[in-house]
């Protein structure tokens, strides 16, 4: 009743899903794979040996030429790597206010931008300081008191 093509697409489809029961980003490009093998046995006629043969060349074309780019769409970033760019990045050299006291070696709070922050100084500085945002690591933000 069904046919070659009817079993690749679903072969296909249940790698892709299964992608997100197993990390990774493996499994995604044997669907691919699994749905171009489909699409071609829909338009021409293969035997068994050339499907698992076009299976196997599209699956791994993609797995390697396609996951490099692919990875970080889909991974994300791990909260270990430092931001380079966009908004974090930003804030060095923005100021704000202290709205919990900071103390050398301890961490306080500063508000910059609307949102609360925390933040760590060398320096004590107390509630409702205005500071300068030095560095930034993560969502901890090195800051100096600005001296007037």
């Amino acid at each position: 009743m069904f046919n070659a093509a009817f079993w690749w697409a679903i072969a296909g489809l249940a790698l892709m899903i299964s992608e997100f029961a197993v990390p990774g980003l493996i499994l995604f490009f044997f669907g691919i794979g699994a749905l171009a093998t489909a699409l071609l046995t829909w338009l021409f006629p293969l035997s068994m040996e050339w499907q698992i043969t076009v299976f196997i060349i599209i699956s791994l074309a993609s797995l390697f030429g396609l996951r490099r780019l692919l990875k970080p769409v889909f991974m994300g970033r791990t909260s270990g790597e430092p931001e380079q760019s966009g908004e974090l990045s930003q804030l060095v050299g923005s100021h704000g206010e202290v709205t919990v006291k900071i103390e050398p070696g301890k961490t306080g709070r500063i508000l910059l931008n609307g949102a609360t922050w925390k933040a760590v100084s060398n320096d004590p500085v107390s509630a409702g300081t205005t500071v300068e945002v030095t560095e930034q690591h993560n969502l901890t933000l090195t800051v100096k008191p600005i001296t007037q």
